[in-house]
């Protein structure tokens, strides 16, 4: 539900950013050249006039009604009184304040009032001024109604965006739950199979007993010896479907403060003693800590490590680096065994994947071991490659934030 809402968002964001920028660029654009116009008939007037200095009033009104300008021209007197020389049909009363005059003798300005209007001004002999000054009530009003129109056009497209975004999330909601649905059942199905194997085991070896059909005492240490070999075998596998399981239900949430760097280096140690065969190259970044579940974070490495002892030969060289890059810890391991099969690097998810499952009977394990490591690494929000290492072997690389 969170990823929904966050593709939405960020759909619904995007539409709006880009109508805005797109809709809103062309809605100025036009509006200024609106107002270009205005400027060019406030021009054509004072120009007009100018040319003419023995008498710039009949001027201004011949410009008017030449240009078919629809304007309002005052004189100002020196005391500040207004005489009307002609009147917009658009009524409208020009601010004449002395900053007004000022401003609008260098350059045309806008008036914001109840009836808008744009004004330009001219120096005349002893101390006065002549306004014209021309309505933009129609062009607010233009603006107004286009900037309408283009919120419309935004809600529209919004709910288009969140539309195509519901279907197309839906969808592929569908697609990734049926995939997650058939890497479980198989997940499963292999774990009914490696549960079945142990039980028959033990229930034939129980019969065989108790029918007392092993009479030797030794054949008898031989049978409880199986027995007892197959219950641990189970006990692990059980012990890594609950935590498997655990670790898919649910976001882990009591992270408290981990140091990686001690943790690993104490792992490495344990490593380095029972695989005295190994060339062993490690580079551990020191004083690295985290936000993390340490427990979870220390089964993470045991299994990295678990499965190089138990997958590769004892003489297999490793390679062990840990560092932080930004906001994140890396942390790489190589060995230098068979690998995994070709096709399980190419897979965007490691979860509930059994990589080859004959490890388990081979060497006592659950087969779970990288599905474990997977699953640790998604609680703490991190991501984790597998890819093929220089050593020959598999090399598994891990970033989790440090929150």
């Amino acid at each position: 539900m969170n990823q929904r809402f966050r593709v939405t968002f960020f759909s619904v964001l995007i539409t709006t950013l880009v109508s805005l920028g797109i809709g809103g660029f062309a809605l100025q654009d036009s509006h200024s050249a609106a107002i270009r116009q205005v400027d060019s008939r406030l021009n054509f007037v004072i120009q007009a006039a100018l040319q003419n200095n023995q008498d710039l009033l009949n001027a201004a009104l011949f410009a008017l009604e030449a240009g078919r300008i629809d304007a309002t021209v005052v004189l100002v007197t020196p005391r500040g009184e207004q005489i009307p020389l002609t009147q917009a049909s658009q009524r409208f009363v020009v601010d004449t304040t002395s900053r007004n005059i000022n401003s609008s003798v260098k350059q045309a300005i806008s008036i914001n009032s109840e009836n808008p209007y744009r004004m330009k001004s001219i120096p005349l002999p002893e101390k006065e001024f002549l306004v014209v000054a021309i309505s933009t009530a129609d062009l607010e009003k233009d603006w107004r109604q286009n900037f309408s129109r283009l919120l419309a056009f935004l809600f529209l497209a919004n709910l288009l965006a969140i539309a195509l975004s519901f279907i197309l999330l839906r969808n592929n909601s569908r697609k990734l739950e049926q995939q997650s649905l058939l890497r479980m059942q198989r997940f499963l199905s292999d774990a009914a199979h490696e549960l079945r194997t142990p039980l028959t085991v033990i229930k034939g070896y129980s019969e065989l007993l108790g029918s007392h059909k092993i009479e030797t005492k030794e054949d008898q240490e031989k049978a409880f010896t199986r027995v007892d070999h197959e219950v641990k075998r189970m006990e692990s596998l059980i012990n890594d479907l609950l935590l498997s399981a655990e670790l898919n239900e649910a976001t882990h949430l009591d992270f408290e403060k981990y140091d990686i760097s001690a943790s690993l280096k104490t792992h490495l140690q344990d490593f380095e003693i029972l695989s005295p065969d190994r060339v062993i190259e490690s580079t551990i970044e020191s004083g690295l800590h985290m936000k993390a579940s340490g427990d979870h974070i220390d089964r993470l490495i045991q299994n990295i490590f678990s499965n190089i002892r138990r997958h590769t030969p004892v003489s297999a060289p490793v390679i062990v680096q840990l560092k932080s890059k930004g906001k994140e810890v890396q942390l790489r391991i190589e060995d230098g065994g068979p690998g995994l099969p070709e096709d399980a690097y190419k897979k965007a998810s490691y979860e509930f994947e059994r990589f080859d499952r004959s490890r388990s009977r081979d060497t006592g394990g659950s087969g779970l071991g990288l599905s474990i490591i997977a699953a640790i690494v998604k609680e703490h929000s991190g991501s984790i490659s597998m890819s093929k290492s220089s050593l020959g072997g598999l090399a598994i690389h891990i970033q989790l934030p440090i929150k």
